[in-house]
């Protein structure tokens, strides 16, 4: 049994699953069609499992014919296996809504790899309807990273002022008293200020890229602590450029926090500290780790952003 979305076809087996597939993404799916539908839009999905009776659809790096031990019966069940995967539309993935990926790490998977810029993505997988236009950088540490925030700062030239925060910030969950304007529209690149709707964050990964033009870059990853999922704990990151050459033999941070004003990356004391309250506290951006005024000072347009990619 055959079917064909979007160029390619789609060999189906009836009544079994794949164990074990290495799964790209989980959600659910309100037909057979949809499922095909999503896994045709990536091309690092080979496979995928639908279960009708669930309404819920698996997206898969493998295929069974490479893994037939794996393939299980199940009553209710449907296996869809790519036949074709040279699709024209794997060239132009994410170049517009109908060809929307779900994030932007899906296009690491074309040939030639594309540069950064904006793209489609539809990181919930459901209708074509919810996709959204994002920034992707390609570049840094392996590329795929989905633009999740750009902001800027509200008194740069007095930075330890309590008038000082962030600007705009995500609609995390903060104190009430926080007092700078939401966001919840994707940034398109890293100086538009805005932010992606928090919800959709955890959607695209747990890995963090924080990037900014008066402290270092640093990818973190989850360990107890959790960015996307507001949980303090520990972290494990690093340092993958420095702007300045202040402390250079300091680590990076390793405890994140979600504080009453904004979240917190630190080692010791603050390194990155992204309030959002002009009443009281500073947005700290300390390359020392110090909670001290270290950043890079005298920067013309000062920023920053934060991407998200899965582990």
């Amino acid at each position: 049994m055959k079917t064909e979305e979007h160029g390619i076809f789609f060999k189906i087996e009836k009544n079994s699953f794949l164990h074990d597939g290495y799964s790209i993404w989980d959600g659910e799916a309100d037909s057979l069609l949809s499922c095909s539908q999503m896994c045709a839009r990536q091309a690092a999905c080979k496979s995928a499992n639908f279960m009708a009776d669930h309404g819920t659809c698996s997206l898969l790096r493998q295929r069974q014919t490479r893994h037939a031990e794996k393939l299980l019966h199940r009553e209710g069940s449907f296996y869809l296996e790519k036949v074709d995967s040279a699709s024209p539309i794997s060239k132009s993935l994410g170049t517009s809504q109908s060809s929307a990926v779900h994030s932007c790490q899906a296009l690491l998977s074309q040939s030639p790899l594309p540069s950064s810029g904006v793209f489609w993505i539809n990181p919930d997988g459901g209708s074509q309807a919810n996709a959204f236009k994002a920034y992707c950088d390609m570049d840094t540490d392996g590329g795929g990273w989905t633009l999740v925030w750009s902001y800027t700062f509200t008194n740069y030239g007095h930075f330890k002022d309590k008038s000082n925060a962030i600007t705009p910030r995500p609609n995390w969950q903060v104190r009430p008293v926080v007092d700078v304007p939401i966001s919840t529209t994707s940034p398109l690149n890293e100086t538009d200020y805005n932010a992606m709707d928090f919800s959709q964050w955890k959607q695209l990964g747990r890995q963090v890229f924080i990037k900014s033009n008066i402290n270092n870059w640093l990818v973190c990853h989850p360990g107890t602590g959790s960015l996307v999922d507001w949980q303090q704990g520990d972290v494990s990151c690093q340092i993958v450029k420095r702007v300045t050459d202040t402390c250079k033999e300091r680590p990076a941070p390793s405890t994140f926090a979600p504080s009453r004003y904004g979240p917190v990356f630190s080692t010791n004391k603050l390194y990155y500290y992204f309030d959002g309250y002009t009443k009281d506290n500073w947005p700290v951006h300390d390359p020392c780790g110090e909670n001290q005024g270290n950043q890079v000072k005298n920067v013309v347009d000062p920023h920053g952003n934060i991407f998200i990619r899965a582990n």
